[in-house]
């Protein structure tokens, strides 16, 4: 009788680690969030803050969301990551407050003009893709501070909802393989509307077409592919915006690593 008590203790325990480690591997529910905002204008400019804050406090994947954000728009936010309007409320102040001085030296030297231009810092942090194993986020800004014109900032991350990894380029091999190469060019023809590499070439600032680099934005992983995100002037021009280009799995399958193709399955 205590051999099989025993037995089934154990047999209990073992089942019990067997579904803690299946759990560990997939969280199944979504991350859920709440579209927030904060914005200032005023004469000195218009000031912009839009984010989909996680709302669980406690889950661990919303403080590693929150501390991407944050370092993303500068890190220097002290405070926690339990929330994310504190962290938009931060930057926000910071941004007003430089833009603010650099305002009041503007009056002094141009005291007798009409400032026909204000501020413009606009920012927008989303949650475009999610599955049972991860969830991504990409994140834009806007910045005006005179001038021809304003800049933007794209880029994004993919978070590991096991653990809450961030996944970078490192889940990629070989993205100098001719066929990799070939992959990302098709997709640069279609967002530039050209029909050939000679076309292509025209639109990039690129001192040759043999290797097209990878862009400093992590692979964005959607339920469609990996999501490739470039920035302004990385690879092309001001007036091309911010190239982008989605690759589906099924062509990426002999390039990703182990870690990449479980994300995916």
């Amino acid at each position: 009788m205590k051999k099989t008590l025993q037995t089934i203790v154990i047999g209990g325990l073992a089942l019990c680690a067997l579904n803690a480690c299946t759990h560990s591997e997939t969280i199944p529910y979504d991350i859920r969030v709440k579209t927030d905002s904060v914005t200032i204008n005023n004469k000195v400019g218009n000031f912009s803050i839009k984010a989909d804050c996680p709302t669980s406090k406690t889950e661990a994947l919303t403080s590693t969301i929150n501390e991407w954000l944050s370092e993303t728009m500068g890190g220097t936010y002290e405070g926690g990551y339990n929330e994310t309007m504190p962290i938009a409320k931060h930057y926000i102040n910071s941004a007003f407050g430089h833009d603010s001085a650099d305002y009041a030296e503007l009056k002094k030297d141009t005291a007798n003009n009409d400032r026909e231009w204000k501020y413009e810092y606009i920012c927008n942090s989303q949650k475009t893709a999610e599955t049972a194993k991860f969830v991504t986020f990409e994140y834009s800004c806007y910045e005006y501070q005179g001038g021809a014109h304003g800049s933007t900032i794209v880029t994004g991350q993919t978070f590991r909802k096991s653990d809450g990894r961030r996944i970078g380029w490192e889940v990629l091999n070989n993205s100098y393989d001719d066929d990799f190469q070939n992959i990302i060019k098709i997709g640069l023809r279609k967002y530039f509307n050209v029909k050939n590499d000679n076309e292509l070439k025209s639109c990039l600032m690129l001192d040759n077409m043999y290797i097209i680099p990878l862009p400093k934005c992590p692979p964005l992983f959607t339920k469609d592919g990996i999501k490739l995100v470039y920035g302004q002037y990385e690879i092309a021009p001001y007036a091309a915006g911010t190239p982008q280009l989605t690759i589906p799995y099924s062509q990426l399958n002999k390039f990703l690593n182990v870690t990449a193709k479980s994300l995916t399955k």
